[in-house]
């Protein structure tokens, strides 16, 4: 069964680096090639970040404008929310940008996550599902062993790495007076986590700790609200 170009380019890539990280890493070495793999990706979006960051600095600036037309239409949401559409496009500041580094990376994640669910690739039996990470094979989910011992463990270490970055996210929402069901979006990922493989989970936890600290050397310091 074949699962088209892309996988198997993902898996003559992964297999390569695979056996150039062996020396260093052993047995984790098609993990950690996953996670350099998507740091690599992250790191070539870096050009996409900062046009993110300069369209929400100039989102930003906008925000007292933003306020006025609210409370001039607070009666009418609908034309309240139109006028603010109107003004973000006159003034270049549409979504498509700020989705752009999501939208980019997508590809990746459904790439790698066809890749360890698929048996065969190219005819051939699927040789990265037997690498493994701490015993636990990358194809494996969380469900798919018991809570306890090495399968667990292994498991229990992603998650939690999932729900610090999570936490750190909330807190940051708060702290930037988003909505408070804001602050609970980020700990989605955790149960996301939990039901793709561990393959992809090590690309989205890799990815997440990424956007973590671009959120907090970056934006942070690079975006300011309004006095």
């Amino acid at each position: 069964m074949s699962f088209g170009l892309p996988v198997s380019l993902a898996y003559s890539v992964v297999e390569s680096a695979s056996t150039l990280l062996s020396p260093l890493f052993g047995g984790a070495a098609t993990a950690a090639a996953i996670v350099l793999a998507t740091a690599l990706v992250r790191l070539l979006l870096i050009p996409l970040t900062f046009r993110q960051i300069a369209v929400e600095r100039r989102r930003a600036r906008l925000a007292p404008q933003v306020t006025t037309l609210r409370g001039k239409h607070r009666d009418d949401p609908l034309q309240a929310a139109t006028e603010v559409a109107a003004l973000y496009r006159a003034e270049g500041v549409g979504a498509l940008p700020t989705l752009l580094p999501l939208l980019v990376q997508a590809p990746f994640f459904l790439t790698l996550y066809s890749l360890f669910t698929a048996s065969t690739v190219d005819g051939a039996p699927n040789a990265l599902l037997g690498h493994a990470l701490g015993g636990v094979p990358l194809g494996d989910h969380w469900r798919d062993g018991a809570l306890l011992g090495v399968h667990g463990l292994v498991f229990a270490v992603v998650l939690g790495l999932f729900v610090v970055t999570a936490t750190v996210t909330a807190r940051r929402l708060r702290r930037l007076g988003q909505p408070a069901w804001l602050s609970y979006i980020p700990f989605v990922s955790v149960v996301f986590a939990a039901t793709v493989p561990l393959a992809a989970a090590l690309y989205l936890l890799t990815s997440t700790i990424w956007t973590t600290l671009e959120n907090v050397l970056l934006r942070d310091r690079l975006i300011r609200p309004p006095a």
